[in-house]
């Protein structure tokens, strides 16, 4: 009995090994099986990382390019607003020349007035000149045939 009990307990011990060694193939199954999703979720991410490292730089680029972009317009704005204040010194310079240019203008078209009113008095007194000497000459020679012993009379 003690030899069937050995048997018996030596049949359950293999049968309790094979349900051990089937559930231990069944866990490593699950568990490589597992192992590969993992694997493939793995992999997935790196694809993903690299896109995103990719467009990273992508970006970055992009961010140096603008910077230097911005770099360049800041210094054409300084230089802009440099040469907009020279161009308003002179702004300010030619209208003062303007204003002692339109003074002296003023001060000259108000000579030529002076002198055209000057000229059309002196025009005036010398027709009034010629007038008066050629009544002058008029009556002297008119004198001079009403006179006895001149040719005309």
């Amino acid at each position: 009995s003690l030899e069937i009990e050995v048997c018996n307990l030596q049949v359950r011990l293999e049968e309790v090994e094979a349900n051990a060694l089937a559930g231990g193939k069944r866990v490593i199954a699950k568990l490589e099986s597992r192992i590969r999703d993992v694997e493939i979720e793995v992999e997935e991410e790196k694809k993903r990382h690299a896109e995103t490292q990719k467009i990273l730089r992508k970006k970055d680029h992009r961010a140096k390019e603008l910077l230097l972009q911005t770099e360049e317009d800041h210094k054409t704005i300084t230089m802009l607003n440099d040469a907009v204040e020279k161009l308003n010194e002179k702004v300010k310079v030619y209208k003062r020349q303007l204003n002692e240019q339109e003074g002296m203008s003023q001060q000259n078209l108000t000579r030529v007035r002076r002198f055209q009113r000057e000229l059309e008095a002196a025009e005036d007194r010398a027709d009034s000149a010629e007038s008066n000497l050629s009544m002058i000459r008029a009556k002297h020679r008119s004198w001079v045939d009403h006179q006895p012993g001149s040719p005309a009379a």
